[in-house]
């Protein structure tokens, strides 16, 4: 076959070219997106043909399609007359050259499409060269907000991510996740766990977790300065409290009048911990005294009384001034000696003993309460992942086969989570979320106003969305307490709050939901376990380690 490839190009009229009767590909697959396209656009890529009566000079040339039949079919079902074309010289041509040029041309060997990454870039490319977002995407069959969304992945993905992008051989990914690893473009470590979560199918719930963790951070980063500059002492973990600790607000003063934390900042036992009992607020504090008995507080009960009086304990003087308690103690002898130090050798070993297992038990209880910080956090990130694909859902074209029977014996069974269904006001604002409505629309929502929320025409396929948004509510309201991972039974009605969940959270897989851990482990009823992480340092607010001399004073 020769080497040479002599060609001409040309613009043709799409009625000179002809298909190709050894064309093997029996269906030209013309979509609409395709069609659209190429309406749209033009053909770009020129056809290649030969010249079917290039003996005849006289007659009006005839091509015959070696490449392009699916561009030029969809251009002359535009309406479109003229295309570009390569004309290739018919003498060149070889016995069977036609097949073998159809296999190379759509072998997926040698056709490799744009990544999602790349697509990004070119359009972020077409944006910052002056192209309006409608024209590209009119032009190139995509919404805006999928223009809008590409470019930002692009923009905001720098050489740290696309570094490890490729050292993770993850140029695959969709344009969505890209998008969420522009957010931790400054973070190596965040998109390398993100790209794993991605590969163990975990992605939005490691996401939400990620997001969680930064928000943390910032909050609490900025509260430490507040507290530096106030000179208030921040005690990093509050499983490792000095023992003597306790919370102000269990504590009174001598007149057994309850602290007032305001005040208190001028104790020296004065700190504050982070409030890890549930708040909203990630940087919420909670106050305690370090050392209240050194500081006069006490717990209600055991303030002292008002006035103290001698009593017949006190010893009482002689006439001479000698205290008649005051007798010297006759000599001890050696047996005296041997029983006092074995005494004095029982009571280190005991209190050997009590140390160990008063160090053994502050350890059992930092663990308890690191697991459970962790189990919290890793529960409150499943909830947003999950709530994030339930709105996603929700928006869909067409339902899921399994939905309409769940939701219809659903209704006829009615759980106790549909029965709580009340239109009460946290119900209707998590209802008001997965259907993408505002918080105010939610909360404010009476019965009239919920009842305009599946809009004037809406199509059968939305109104089972909206009535299982309203059973997906009811479950959620009945499943968001962080402690629902937790297997000991914080709560008496705890094991048949995790009974729902296995229910819900089955079904939500089915519909394709990406379980997170902590929400196997529910669906399984495993405990929650962690990496065990060491033992946190305690710290000043400005980061050195407090002085603790007046806590373990003896």
């Amino acid at each position: 076959m020769s080497t040479t490839l002599q060609v001409t190009a040309a613009l043709l009229r799409t009625d000179q070219i002809h298909a190709n009767p050894r064309n093997v590909r029996h269906s030209l697959n013309l979509d609409d997106e395709f069609l659209t396209s190429i309406a749209e656009n033009g053909v770009l890529v020129p056809v290649v043909v030969v010249q079917l009566n290039a003996d005849t000079p006289d007659a009006e040339s005839v091509y015959e399609l070696k490449m392009g039949h699916r561009r030029h079919a969809g251009a002359r079902s535009g309406g479109i007359e003229s295309i570009p074309a390569l004309i290739l010289d018919p003498s060149l041509r070889e016995a069977g050259q036609d097949y073998i040029e159809q296999l190379i041309e759509n072998d997926a060997a040698f056709r490799r499409a744009l990544s999602p990454l790349e697509q990004a870039d070119a359009l972020f490319g077409a944006l910052e060269d002056g192209a309006s977002v409608a024209t590209v995407a009119r032009r190139t069959g995509r919404s805006k907000e999928q223009v809008t969304q590409a470019a930002e992945a692009a923009k905001n993905l720098g050489t740290g991510t696309r570094t490890v992008l490729e050292a993770s051989d993850a140029y695959d990914l969709d344009l969505e996740v890209l998008a969420a690893l522009g957010e931790f473009d400054d973070d190596p470590d965040a998109v390398a766990r993100l790209i794993e979560a991605h590969q163990h199918g975990t992605f939005p719930y490691q996401l939400s977790t990620e997001r969680a963790e930064r928000a943390e951070r910032t909050a609490r980063e900025t509260r430490r300065t507040e507290l530096k500059r106030d000179g208030i002492r921040l005690w990093e973990d509050a499983s490792n409290l000095p023992p003597r600790a306790q919370w102000l607000e269990d504590l009174v003063d001598a007149a057994g009048e309850d602290l007032d934390e305001t005040d208190h900042v001028r104790c020296p036992g004065h700190a504050v911990v982070w409030d890890d009992t549930g708040s909203a607020d990630p940087a919420a504090v909670a106050a305690l005294c370090l050392n209240p008995a050194a500081y006069s507080h006490y717990t209600p009960g055991t303030e002292p009384a008002a006035q103290t009086t001698p009593t017949a304990a006190h010893a009482t003087s002689d006439e001479d001034g000698t205290d008649e308690d005051e007798t010297e103690e006759p000599e001890a002898d050696e047996e005296d000696e041997e029983a006092t130090r074995a005494a004095t050798e029982e009571a280190e070993r005991a209190r050997a003993e009590a140390e160990a297992k008063a160090a053994a038990e502050t350890e059992q209880r930092r663990r308890e309460h690191h697991l459970k910080l962790a189990g919290n956090k890793a529960y409150r990130a499943a909830i947003d992942a999950r709530r994030a694909f339930l709105r996603q859902l929700i928006t869909r074209k067409s339902a899921p086969k399994p939905l309409a029977a769940w939701v219809t014996q659903t209704l006829l069974s009615c759980p106790k989570p549909v029965q709580s269904w009340t239109g009460d006001t946290s119900r209707s604002a998590i209802l008001a979320d997965l259907l993408a409505l505002s918080a105010d629309e939610g909360k404010a929502a009476s019965a009239q106003d919920r009842a305009t929320w599946i809009g004037s025409s809406a199509t059968p396929t939305r109104l089972l969305f909206v009535n299982f948004a309203v059973i997906a509510a009811s479950y959620e309201k009945r499943i968001e307490r962080a402690n629902t991972w937790r297997q000991d039974q914080p709560d008496w009605d705890s094991e048949e709050i995790r009974a729902d969940a296995r229910v819900y959270l089955k079904f939500l897989a089915e519909l394709g939901h990406q379980l997170s851990p902590v929400e196997r482990n529910v669906i399984d009823d495993t405990p929650f376990e962690i990496e065990e992480e060491p033992a946190a340092t305690a710290l000043d607010s400005d980061g050195d380690e407090p002085d603790q001399s007046a806590d373990t004073e003896d």
